[in-house]
């Protein structure tokens, strides 16, 4: 190895040799031997710690040291000169100012990580704003309170000169345009009702709500939306609602099973082309498809129905195109007949029902509404209107009599008459705005006062007559509990007539079983309600449940007036089911809001 000039030789590295340190020192590297080292002569290791050499080598460090003088190597590290503190930092250091500080920032940050937990623990529980029910807290508050609100406006008394906005405005187009009501009548659908089954549930009040947009269930389907039906119509669309009209009003869950079983019974009597009654001919089909649709009507099944849509809307669109064939817009398939006029009545009558209740659907519906409003045109028009002495208010068969040529009738019929006005009561549950609507029932109102015998009944007074207060004085009752206002005097005494009547003669199936006077009876009382129907409820309904069949028929019961029977079975079948669904089909007239838009004159 060549070192640097002036490096020292090995061997003479610069330092003292120390002879009195006591241990030997190595020839060749200059510094003593440190114990535990291998002795002079022995040979090195193959492995171990480099070489001083070197390192030195690779250092490749060069300094320089006179021969025979101490040299000390450079420094490896180099230190300023400390500079002194300063005053105000000694005076801190020498009151605890560093363990103070410390002290200072643990508390700080302790402070800081507790401040942030809390602002977001806040921040979490405003955006998780979810109840154990679904929805949110907003949500519930908001709809608590629309309840209330609507509810303060149900018991309001309207306005009569509120101006009338529209609820739905449809083009000319479309099937069926909903009439005008003022915005107090909006009812907000029962969700509750709409999540689960029964007759509002649907897939949206459907598709409504309320279907639907809201699953399915017996009755009505699809809710759209906020809808409005009158008051004395709305307790039919809501199973809950149906059980306890049922309960309050002295029915009973074995009334509800009758119903179902009839309206099975019904959907497997209907005809090919939607129609109900026997083929062969021309045999009342439009009265007694009329009265099929009634009945499902009265348990809210309408088009959207799960169950029964399809045949309520073949039955709705038979009765459409039957309007259609004939010019004048009789909804019948015999206009020439004597049974015309009661054919058109209850067709009508069932459209009517249809139109109210459309609104709660999603169905087309198409040429309903114009069906409809030619059929009641045709009933005012042919209103009798002569004399009072010659039954002005009242309505003869005037189908045959426009397909003879005859203006006008002087013929009064109390029976015929009791179609035409449950026709028009439909009319003015729609809300439409038809001409001479109100003028027709003032004066349908008017003749039926002046049917009233002495002792209260409606009718002849002779029993052996055909036209007999016995058998009508339902028909005189209804309409003016119905349709009449300030005509309390008359009705009580017609109920009292009745009363007597049938507490003389109780109602037997094997003995008086004159079903269509029983229709009329049955929704009398129920009407004046309170005792006078307990005392019927108690002979009615047993007489009827007791009477259906297995396959939910009606077998037939034995008349004592030929008039009352009900020898076809399809038309006792509807007329007993009508009477089962009394309880909720429509309220008492003591329960109506007397200002209802509905139910004004």
């Amino acid at each position: 190895m060549v070192y640097p000039p002036g490096y020292p030789q090995p061997g003479n590295l610069g330092y003292p040799v120390q002879g009195n340190l006591g241990y030997p020192v190595q020839p060749n590297l200059g510094y003593p031997v440190q114990p535990g080292m291998m002795p002079p002569g022995h040979p090195a290791p193959t492995s171990g710690p480099v070489p001083v050499a070197a390192a030195i080598e690779d250092e490749a460090v060069a300094v320089e040291a006179a021969h025979g003088e101490v040299f000390h190597p450079p420094a490896l590290n180099h230190f300023e000169p400390v500079k002194p503190a300063n005053a105000l930092v000694k005076a801190w250091r020498k009151v605890g100012g560093g363990s103070l500080t410390l002290s200072l920032a643990i508390h700080a940050g302790i402070l800081i990580v507790g401040g942030a937990i809390v602002v977001s623990t806040q921040m979490i529980q405003k955006q998780v704003d979810f109840l154990p029910g679904g929805g949110t807290q907003q949500g519930a508050q908001a709809s608590a309170e629309m309840k209330h609100q609507v509810k303060q406006k149900k018991q309001k008394t309207l306005n009569k000169t509120m101006p009338m906005k529209k609820i739905v405005s449809t083009s000319q187009n479309s099937a069926i345009t909903l009439p005008d009501a003022p915005p107090d009548l909006l009812d907000v659908p029962d969700v509750s009702s709409m999540l689960g089954g029964g007759s509002l549930g649907s897939g949206g009040f459907g598709k409504a709500g309320a279907g639907g947009g809201f699953g399915t269930g017996m009755g009505m389907g699809g809710m759209q939306g906020f809808v409005s039906l009158p008051p004395s119509m709305q307790q039919r669309c809501s199973p809950a609602e149906r059980l306890e009209k049922l309960r309050q009003n002295g029915g009973n869950p074995e009334c509800e099973r009758a119903v179902s079983a009839s309206l099975e019974w019904l959907k497997t009597q209907q005809n090919a082309d939607g129609s109900w009654g026997q083929g062969g001919g021309k045999r009342n089909k439009a009265a007694m498809t009329g009265l099929a649709l009634l009945c499902f009507l009265g348990r809210c099944e309408t088009p959207d129905s799960p169950f029964y849509g399809d045949n309520v809307m073949r039955g709705i669109l038979f009765l459409v195109e039957l309007s259609k064939t004939n010019e004048h817009g009789a909804i019948t398939d015999d206009f020439k007949s004597n049974a015309g006029a009661y054919e058109h009545g209850i067709a009508t009558y069932a459209l009517g029902e249809m139109y109210t209740l459309a609104r709660l659907g999603s169905k087309q519906l198409p040429g309903m509404r114009e069906a409809f409003e030619k059929g009641v045109q045709l009933i005012i028009k042919t209103q009798n209107k002569a004399d009072a002495k010659n039954g002005e208010g009242s309505w003869d068969y005037y189908t045959k009599n426009i397909a003879e040529g005859k203006a006008t009738s002087s013929r009064e019929d109390l029976s015929v008459a009791g179609w035409q006005y449950q026709a028009l009561k439909a009319a003015k549950y729609t809300g439409l705005k038809i001409a001479g609507l109100q003028s027709a029932i003032d004066r349908t109102c008017d003749y039926i006062e002046r049917k009233q015998t002495k002792d209260g009944g409606y009718g002849v007074s002779n029993r052996d007559a055909h036209y007999n207060q016995w058998s009508l004085t339902g028909v005189g009752s209804l309409g003016l509990q119905t349709l009449g206002k300030g005509r309390t005097a008359s009705i009580k005494k017609g109920i009292k007539f009745l009363r007597e009547f049938i507490t003389a003669e109780p109602l037997d199936w094997n003995k008086n079983c004159n079903l269509y006077c029983w229709y009329y009876y049955t929704q009398t009382f129920f009407q004046a309600g309170g005792d006078d129907w307990k005392f019927y409820n108690e002979q009615f309904l047993p007489q009827i449940l007791a009477a259906q069949q297995p396959d939910g028929s009606f077998k037939k019961g034995r008349p004592n007036w030929p008039g009352g029977d009900a020898a076809d079975p399809l038309y006792r079948q509807v007329l007993c089911t009508l009477q089962l669904e009394v309880y909720y089909r429509y309220l008492k007239v003591g329960d109506r809001d007397e200002e209802s838009f509905f139910d004004r004159q």
